[in-house]
């Protein structure tokens, strides 16, 4: 694997600012920073963080991209190893997290244009089924709930691909829309188009109950 340096932190700054508390996504940063050189530098095992670090929400991200559980679980794990392999290639120019983020959104989008068979979430299937309330709940609340969360992963997978990506990147994985332009590739205002686009399909679907807080 190519070798090339890699800052393990952010260039220093002012020493009150350097003082300050860093929070958690610039601490997993720096981690994920130091595990890329440690790799480029010959430990192979120092990639192993950034797989737990970034593992689950990769599936959840991948499952719901492409409407599969196990095809999500399967995405994630080839993004991951595409990322490990790649490292020689990765410009310090952004953070990790997002780099890998774009593999695997790529990684769906070639799962997609391949016209592979999409199955029915293993994660809505289990929305759907009865569960022991918790306790002290009130189990017609609990029920509800699920039943709402169900409806609504429904209907996020019936939206069209790009409609989707753009949606689950801004509304699940919280992303601000430049962030989402370093993943997907494509300029704000169309992500939010899509965005919106997404938004009144659903309510068509689901009711007037999302929230437009225009982020």
């Amino acid at each position: 694997m190519p070798r090339r340096h890699l800052s393990a932190v952010p260039p220093p700054g002012l020493a009150a600012a350097e003082a300050a508390p860093r929070t958690r996504e610039e601490l997993d940063e720096a981690a994920d920073r130091e595990a890329v050189r440690r790799v480029l530098d010959g430990d192979a095992e120092a990639f192993a963080p950034v797989v737990r670090r970034h593992g689950a929400r990769l599936v959840s991200l991948c499952a719901r991209l492409t409407g599969s559980q196990a095809v999500g679980e399967e995405l994630a794990q080839e993004s991951l190893a595409r990322a490990y392999a790649g490292l020689g290639h990765f410009r310090d120019d952004g953070p990790v997290r997002l780099w890998i983020l774009r593999i695997a959104v790529n990684a769906c989008r070639d799962w997609l244009k391949a016209g592979a068979r999409r199955e029915r979430p293993e994660a809505q299937a289990e929305v759907d089924e009865p569960t022991r309330a918790a306790p002290g709940a009130d189990p017609q609340r609990e029920v509800a709930g699920r039943l709402a969360l169900s409806a609504l992963s429904r209907a996020v997978a019936a939206l069209p691909p790009a409609y989707r990506e753009a949606f689950t990147l801004f509304h699940v994985e919280g992303l601000p829309y430049q962030e989402i332009r370093a993943v997907t590739g494509v300029r704000v205002n169309a992500l939010k188009v899509r965005v919106h686009r997404a938004r009144e399909q659903l309510r068509r679907s689901l009711g007037d109950w999302l929230d437009e807080d225009g982020r």
